[in-house]
């Protein structure tokens, strides 16, 4: 797809989340200026979601203009108007500083919702390896912040309440006739380790700033779940290691308990990178699954479906070989899910 084509995508896609951000990606789809600012994003990276961002993130830093009247996060009366002529002549005449934010970041969202797919994925987990403990490690982790998720409340429609009382709270509706496989006894998580290209750090200013700036402004029960999060982490901040997951995956899977069902897993990762890419990953894995002797379990987005509903998947890599398979379907930020496999004992 051109970069016209991804502002356009983003922007219909924002047409049912944001209409502010849905005008201002359909206005910058068609400004060749704007264009070659967002084609500064590092390779396999979303341009629109950082173009977007750097804008917040500048707005979050007190930047004064006429654009912070459109947004949220800077007022509590947002202005009803057109943002797009304000949107442009920001970034115009903040160039330099956009570019740079472009250039060296990454699209690291830590949407915390996502853990509501999470619960019933390593309870899935835990029933098919058949045992309660795991030791996981998250890919793309970021600052982490859902390495804490058994640290949630999850309230799921029609299917109760799990975790402790905390102060973040995911709420997602349950759509479809299967139900999820959910547990007062959730697995004890005995190692929990990140890994990222970036990782952010919740007690530095300027990466928390980033975190917000990439949360849709209008949206204000995510800044508000998001504030929360990261106080949770900042209580016992999440282990998350600079590195090239297939690189690093080894020596770490290699250094977790033996008496412990190793789990990788990653939230809204694979998406970034291309084919051949997720095929390495896979066969990282698989390799570990064959110098390890024990089973692999690996949870994420399933890489090679079209752009829409998201659909998690769960792979079963043992001996060198993969078998994988649906598991829920779901909304981006957890607000509802759709359980798509059998997770009997």
């Amino acid at each position: 797809m051109s970069l016209e084509d991804d502002f356009e995508w983003y922007a219909d896609w924002a047409s049912d989340v944001s209409p502010l951000y849905e005008r201002l990606a359909r206005g910058a789809a068609d400004d060749p200026t704007l264009l070659d600012i967002a084609a500064d994003a590092s390779a396999g990276q979303p341009a629109p979601q950082l173009l977007l961002g750097a804008v917040h993130a500048l707005l979050l830093d007190g930047d004064e203009h006429a654009l912070a009247d459109f947004y949220s996060t800077r007022t509590d009366d947002p202005e009803a108007g057109d943002p797009y002529p304000h949107f442009r002549e920001f970034c115009l005449t903040r160039e330099s500083r956009i570019r740079d934010i472009v250039r060296s970041r990454r699209v690291q969202t830590n949407a915390v919702g996502r853990s509501a797919v999470l619960v019933p994925a390593f309870e899935h987990v835990s029933r098919i390896a058949g045992r309660d403990s795991l030791a996981l490690v998250e890919v793309g982790a970021s600052a982490g912040l859902n390495l804490r998720w058994d640290r949630y409340r999850h309230e799921y429609a029609g299917y109760g309440s799990y975790g402790p009382n905390s102060a973040v709270r995911i709420e997602p509706l349950v759509r479809g006739d299967v139900a999820p496989p959910l547990s007062n006894s959730r697995p004890e998580v005995v190692r929990r380790l990140g890994i990222d290209l970036n990782p952010l750090d919740v007690t530095d200013p300027a990466d928390v700033r980033w975190m917000r700036a990439l949360v849709i402004p209008d949206q204000r029960r995510r800044h508000e779940r998001l504030r929360a999060a990261i106080e949770v982490a900042r209580e016992d901040p999440p282990k998350v290691i600079a590195g090239d997951a297939l690189d690093v995956l080894p020596d770490v899977i290699a250094g977790l308990p033996e008496d412990a069902t190793p789990c990788v897993f990653s939230t809204h990762t694979l998406y970034q990178l291309e084919e051949d890419g997720v095929a390495a990953l896979r066969d990282a894995l698989a390799r570990c699954s064959q110098r390890r002797r024990q089973p692999i379990h690996w949870l994420s987005d399933d890489p090679f479906s079209e752009r829409g509903v998201p659909t998690y998947r769960y792979a079963l890599l043992s001996d060198g070989t993969m078998e994988a398979t649906r598991l829920t379907e779901y909304q981006s930020y957890g607000e509802w899910i759709r359980w798509l496999a059998d997770s009997g004992r």
